[in-house]
């Protein structure tokens, strides 16, 4: 084996005649770590079922989901995995077979031209986007590495002339409007030329993967380590994106990290790699991602993607909380560094990861503001919220800042819908973004942020929107009294929106409070609407709504206002309440709006003649003609439901009262329990750390430093 093949995947072993090989797979099959040798079954049955079915490399035809598609995508797929049992088992029947498809690609590939079914995409050679032609090629030459020095000098000529090699110079020079991209799109083509490069010894290729075309630094997959990570390792295009992006850039970064160790690329801009990894594990509920952007709410961390970087980063810093994750996930990878982590593993080393609150700062210098996650208990299932307060987000990113998603362990609570999109389902346009994305998905009121004259922030322009980042302005990670308060003036022309979201642990309530002040300031007057997506049934409310029953309004003409029926209208003085129930547990929404202001029980799903739209439920406060206002709204989970036993404990709300008060730059709210309790909290304009406050309440001075004060009321009115 040469030394750029030994180094592309370290641990890779010789080839082995077939009946040594199958004596050390006897050997060895028992002492293999149990998750490292349920790996090897699994892909045993998927090879084996390629090699049953011979060789099947169709003309390209079909777009995400159709049956060319999906063949070369189980290629890819066969081609990694028929290596890795190849260096595992020595089982020439694998080379063979690997061998079989990449000499079918080498004749097939130089006479492709750009895929017939491409769209909005620069299209590929076997894919309708050239993205997918880049993950074939990780996967490819992370599997053809293990065979191609037991092949003749003719195969390794006809797979390196034929394949290999054209498609590495299809997405490097052939592709510099994708390759010399910020983007995701990117990083994946710069993955596969250079794994192509390091394979092949060919230093041109490693360099322009490395450092762009024209080898100056300004693009290439350093440049991206640079400009897609904030400090924090946080992903410019949010978390579904982080987890599909991570795999090119762990996979890539340790061939970087065996072929040219001198760029300590594991050490690279303060370790971005490996905080990256980190990042993505954190921005998990229960598992999976948060559906930030343009994202499905169905993926986890039993991805692929995170199999690779969970291995990886394993094998780089031996975290043993690294080896917790692995277990969820009951996976690992066919490389060395999954054989590593299953026998650690197996060895008893797991530990708990330390899920804690945290402020992620975004933007490549963390100044385009940051996600906060406050966190109710150290655990995956655990009460969370999320504030969204960062930068755009790219093309994928929807135009939501502001933003607020809630979970605990009955799942999403406060929703966020995510994409608009079947993801290679080709009877829904091809499985590519539906046209309800633009008009939905992405859309201000399709999210859980104020609203301005039913427009979209920023007009809906994206790019527009790359430009300006939010403010950050504090937040309070530790303590029973968890916040973050964020801005932004460039959402609106001519309004200021800041926000205050607070995670508050009461004494003899089971489940902590979310508290959410909204106080937008403009010139002029406006039409504020500040929407409440969420996931549950409606069970009670105080609210006298006039019920759409015989036929149902459409909220609106444009700007997703187009996509919401109107179930009902109210108004109540004072505050309101809407009841809901998931799962076990019920969800009592108190609102205390502005005067004079009304509220909408809406559901998505108007206008959608193709039937793209999930049906979700969403409960709008409105108040027109005013420029400055202050929304205030109380979250309170409550009680229980259990089916089997027939039983309901404390499904009505235990919140008596809610008041507002504002002045002299501070916010008051006094919160009241049906049991006597009381307490207030204080949030203060000025957000420094060490400014002093005080407020008078009720022939009281309350006193307290920083932005965020919290008093017992029901008895001395101590600080908490």
């Amino acid at each position: 084996m040469t030394r750029a093949l030994a180094l592309l995947l370290a641990g890779a072993a010789l080839a082995l005649p077939a009946g040594a090989a199958a004596a050390q797979t006897a050997a060895t099959a028992e002492s293999r770590a149990p998750l490292f040798a349920a790996e090897i079954e699994r892909a045993k049955v998927g090879v084996e079922a390629s090699i049953r079915a011979g060789i099947d490399v169709p003309v390209p035809k079909d777009a995400g989901g159709g049956v060319t598609h999906e063949q070369h995508k189980r290629n890819y797929r066969t081609i990694f995995e028929g290596g890795q049992l190849y260096r595992l088992t020595g089982d020439v029947r694998y080379r063979d077979h690997v061998r079989d498809l990449l000499l079918a690609y080498a004749a097939l590939y130089p006479k492709l031209g750009p895929h017939p079914a491409a769209a909005n995409q620069v299209p590929g050679r076997l894919f309708w986007q050239s993205l997918n032609d880049s993950v074939f090629l990780v996967n490819a030459a992370q599997g053809y590495a293990q065979i191609r020095d037991a092949l003749t000098a003719d195969e390794r000529r006809r797979i390196d002339d034929g394949a290999i090699r054209p498609m590495a110079k299809f997405l490097s020079d052939g592709s510099p409007e994708v390759i010399g991209r910020i983007h995701n799109h990117a990083t994946w083509a710069c993955a596969g030329v250079g794994l192509a490069g390091y394979l092949l010894g060919d230093r041109d290729l490693v360099d322009k993967a490395l450092l762009g075309l024209d080898k100056s630094g300004k693009s290439g997959f350093l440049r991206q380590l640079d400009l897609l990570f904030s400090p924090d390792g946080y992903y410019a295009e949010g978390p579904y994106y982080q987890r599909y992006a991570l795999q090119p850039f762990v996979v890539f970064a340790a061939a970087i990290a065996a072929n040219d160790p001198g760029r300590d690329i594991f050490g690279y801009r303060g370790g971005i790699v490996l905080k990256a990894v980190r990042t993505a594990i954190d921005v998990t509920h229960d598992g999976y991602f948060l559906p930030l952007n343009d994202a499905m709410p169905d993926k986890s961390l039993r991805t692929e993607e995170l199999y690779h970087a969970v291995a990886i980063a394993y094998g780089a810093t031996r975290d043993p909380a690294l080896l917790g994750i692995a277990e969820w996930q009951g996976r690992t990878v066919l490389t060395a560094e999954g054989e590593a982590l299953a026998a650690a593993l197996a060895a008893g080393g797991a530990r708990p990861w330390p899920f804690a609150s945290r402020r992620l700062s975004d933007g490549p210098e963390g100044e385009g503001g940051a996600l906060v996650l406050l966190r109710g208990k150290p655990t995956a299932t655990g009460p969370l919220l999320v504030a969204k307060n960062g930068v755009q987000g790219m093309g994928h990113g929807h135009f939501d800042r502001l933003n607020w998603l809630y979970y605990d362990e009955t799942g999403p609570v406060v929703t966020d819908y995510g994409a608009a999109r079947f993801l290679n389902v080709e009877a829904k346009q091809g499985g590519r973004y539906l046209p309800e994305n633009e008009s939905w998905a992405k859309a201000t009121v399709a999210h859980n942020t104020l609203v301005v004259d039913e427009g979209n922030q920023f007009g809906g322009r994206w790019k527009l929107a790359e430009e300006h980042g939010t403010r950050q302005l504090s937040a309070g990670l530790d303590g029973p009294t968890r916040w973050s308060i964020a801005e932004i003036d460039t959402a609106w022309k001519g309004v200021t929106v800041r926000r205050t979201l607070l995670l508050l642990d009461v004494a003899g309530l089971a489940n902590p409070l979310a508290l959410d002040l909204v106080h937008p300031t403009g010139s002029g007057r406006h039409r504020y609407d500040l929407p409440l997506h969420f996931s549950g049934h409606i069970i009670d409310s105080d609210i006298g709504f006039r019920r759409n029953l015989a036929e149902r309004p459409v909220l609106g003409r444009a700007n997703g206002y187009q996509h919401l029926w109107v179930d009902g209208e109210g108004a109540k003085d004072g505050k309101a309440r809407l009841t809901w129930m998931q799962g076990n547990r019920f969800y009592s929404y108190h609102m205390l709006p502005p005067a004079g202001a009304r509220f909408i029980l809406a559901e998505s799903g108007a206008n959608d003649p193709e039937f793209n739209l999930r049906r979700e439920p969403a409960i709008i406060q409105r108040i027109d003609d005013v420029s400055d206002t202050t929304f205030v709204s109380l979250l309170e989970p409550h009680g229980r439901y259990d089916a089997s036993a027939e039983t309901v404990v404390a499904s009505t709300s235990r919140v008596a009262a809610l008041e507002h008060r504002r002045a002299d730059g501070v916010d008051l709210v006094m919160v009241t329990l049906i049991d006597g309790n009381r307490f207030a909290v204080a949030v203060a304009a000025d957000v420094a750390a060490d400014a002093k406050h005080s407020v008078a309440l009720d022939g009281r001075t309350l006193s307290w430093t920083g932005p965020v004060g919290r008093f017992d009321l029901t008895a001395t009115g101590t600080k908490k």
